[in-house]
């Protein structure tokens, strides 16, 4: 079943769909500190776009997440400061803003064709053609249309990457942006012989032991305020060299946080290589978290975002504490 086309100056299927077909080589653009979606969703392009005898490489300013090196053709992500393939159109997927390329920013901004495709309402539509729907719960959504006007069967191989990438970002069909499009698409996926149960497994169950160990380092930093509606963890760069752990490996930490009996809103906050301090945030609705990040120059979306402050733990924490206080004034 085809799904709904949306027609509006952010959402140029059309537009995207015919840069893509005239390329001949496209360079595929990852946000920093990739995810589920943003490589799942990439690599699939990669995968159909080589199908289509066009030239395509994916390029990041970071590391693959170790959970997700599983993902065809993961081994090959290109680093910025790699040689660049010569390439028609450069294509950021799941990028909501320019800075969000990080080393790739200049190389995206210097192609002489550009192109996006997004799911986050903020972006300001800063390629030469957008294709942005902040209805959709991922950006592998917008991917799967476009495969769907392709004249190509879905492999295994794109199934794989798209489902990493709509799980992903649905917290396993569990958060509210989870829609009748999502289940649409998983039929077609299933279709395609997407092996469920060994996937889901790897990416919801399976644990890497210093995940683990990082773990059992936050949660005693345990904070909770406001008569238990807020919660907090924390990390310092010291804990995370103790057990070895990476980026990766902080991945759903702020989930033991925001899943306490009561809490409303939860952060993570782990101390970063520089000395600065990133902080993941949550929301149950009606809260929200992306006005909050976007106060200190963050972003994501309405129930999860994130934000990089320049300041010291301590104060880090107090800062997201209140800024979190605040988002609970409406009650």
């Amino acid at each position: 079943m085809k799904m709904t086309t949306i027609r509006n100056e952010r959402y140029q299927q059309d537009e995207v769909l015919s840069a893509v077909f005239s390329a001949g080589s496209v360079l595929l653009f990852c946000h920093i500190s990739p995810d589920g979606d943003t490589l799942g969703s990439a690599l699939a392009l990669k995968l159909r776009l080589e199908r289509m005898g066009k030239q395509a490489h994916v390029m990041v300013d970071g590391f693959v997440p170790s959970y997700l090196a599983f993902l065809p053709g993961a081994d090959g992500i290109l680093a910025p400061d790699s040689p660049v393939p010569a390439h028609d159109l450069a294509l950021a997927v799941d990028v909501a803003s320019a800075d969000r390329l990080g080393k790739c920013e200049s190389l995206f901004a210097a192609a002489e064709k550009t192109a996006l495709i997004d799911h986050h309402g903020t972006n300001s539509g800063y390629a030469q053609v957008n294709m942005i729907d902040a209805d959709a719960p991922a950006s592998a959504i917008l991917v799967y249309r476009l495969f769907e006007q392709m004249e190509l069967s879905m492999t295994q191989e794109e199934a794989i990457c798209l489902y990493t990438a709509l799980s992903t970002d649905t917290g396993n069909f569990i958060y509210d942006s989870t829609n009748a499009e999502s289940f649409s698409m998983m039929s077609g996926l299933m279709q395609a012989g997407l092996p469920l149960a060994e996937y889901s497994r790897m990416l919801f169950r399976q644990k890497e032991e210093k995940h683990v160990r990082l773990l059992a380092e936050a949660l005693p930093s345990l904070r909770v305020s406001r008569d238990g509606k807020v919660a907090g963890l924390y990390v310092t760069q010291a804990q995370m060299d103790k057990v070895g752990a990476n980026d990766g490996h902080a991945e759903g930490i702020v989930n033991y946080a925001i899943d306490l009996e009561g809490v409303c809103m939860a952060y993570f906050i782990r101390e970063l290589p520089d000395g600065r301090h990133k902080a993941s945030l949550r929301a149950l609705e009606p809260y929200r978290v992306d006005d909050i990040a976007a106060q200190f120059g963050g972003g994501g979306h309405k129930l999860a975002a994130g934000v990089t402050l320049d300041m010291p733990l301590d104060e880090a924490v107090r800062t997201i504490e209140a800024a979190l206080l605040w988002g609970l004034r409406y009650e």
